[in-house]
């Protein structure tokens, strides 16, 4: 049994492979176009494109494993019957049942991957992606370009010299937001950080003038923090809260029931894609893309009613409904027919 069994995953391991890569080609040129237009609006080098491609690749498993499970999985067992191979494993013994038991522990392989990716991997690469977004954007705001007149970090006008790198040189702030009172700083050198969200220019060497109506105030500095409060924003709520709030957050509930669905998709049409996919060639014909299509069509719609109105008791039933019916037709047909 064990040989049959080697037998039989290395067919469906090699037909996973050959329907899994071109999917997730596809869907990874998907997010690749994003990305690109994404660096129209911040600049991007190399190894920050990776970056952000690696926050969308457990979005990008996530879609790719069920289509590719079940599709992998029809191929599999229309090609064996086609060829006669399982028709001569019935004859030495083999069941139906037996056939199910063989798939049942990979689907389930795949369901806990699944489980993990959109309970756990996927919210923490979001949070990931949205605040790398959120930094490249204030980065940007704060691009500070030499010898142009006008520039702005916080409530102070910038004008630099020269930049190197991330430093800056001769570099002079002006502040005019309060009429009484007008600032003036100097710097021989400064350099902008970035800590938590707030950004600051750390200036070294210089001096800072104040200008009241009836004074004026001087000093000399070897290093001034200025910051910049505007590009300081508060992580949203929604970063730390994680699924803590789906009790009482609908949006969050919808989510978090489809997830787990598509992750149990592997699982709850098992039944039927076996029903349907092993056949006997000389009395039936194939029908594996029918077949495919229909059983992925089938999850996605009752997945895309979840995401809408999702519940938990909305998914209990859908969920016992999908394996009832899978349990049904393969009891009825598959063992009637082997």
């Amino acid at each position: 049994m064990g040989k049959v069994r080697g037998f039989i995953l290395s067919h469906f391991g090699s037909h996973y492979l050959l329907i899994f890569l071109p999917f997730f080609s596809i869907l990874s040129i998907v997010y690749i176009i994003r990305i690109s237009i994404l660096s129209q609006t911040i600049s991007l080098d190399a190894g920050e494109f990776l970056t952000l491609f690696g926050f969308f690749l457990p979005d990008i498993l996530f879609y790719t494993l069920p289509l590719s499970f079940i599709a992998a999985l029809t191929v599999t067992l229309t090609k064996l019957s086609e060829d006669n191979e399982l028709i001569a494993l019935f004859s030495f013994g083999m069941t139906p049942t037996r056939l199910l038991r063989i798939f049942a522990f990979p689907a389930l392989l795949f369901a806990v991957l699944m489980l993990i990716l959109s309970l756990h991997t996927i919210p923490q690469s979001t949070v990931a992606y949205k605040h790398f977004k959120h930094k490249k954007t204030a980065e940007a705001r704060l691009n500070i370009v030499p010898n142009r007149l006008g520039q702005k970090f916080g409530d102070y006008i910038v004008f630099l010299g020269d930049k190197r790198g991330q430093q800056y040189r001769n570099v002079v702030l002006f502040a005019t937001d309060d009429k009484e009172k007008r600032v003036l700083i100097s710097a021989d050198t400064a350099k902008m950080e970035h800590n938590n969200s707030q950004f600051s220019l750390t200036l070294h060497q210089g001096t800072g003038d104040t200008f009241l109506s009836d004074s004026i105030a001087s000093m000399r500095y070897t290093q001034l923090h200025v910051y910049n409060y505007a590009a300081h924003t508060a992580k949203a709520a929604w970063f730390n809260r994680g699924w803590h709030d789906i009790a009482t957050n609908k949006n969050d509930m919808a989510l978090f029931v489809y997830n787990i669905f598509l992750s149990l998709s592997p699982l709850l049409v098992l039944g039927m894609v076996v029903t349907f996919s092993v056949i006997n060639p000389r009395y039936q014909k194939s029908r594996t893309y029918l077949i495919s299509f229909g059983m992925i069509v089938a999850v996605y719609i009752a997945a895309s009613l979840l995401r809408k109105e999702g519940t938990p008791l909305l998914l209990l039933v859908l969920s016992l409904s999908f394996l009832g019916m899978s349990l049904m037709l393969f009891s009825k047909k598959a063992k009637a027919n082997f």
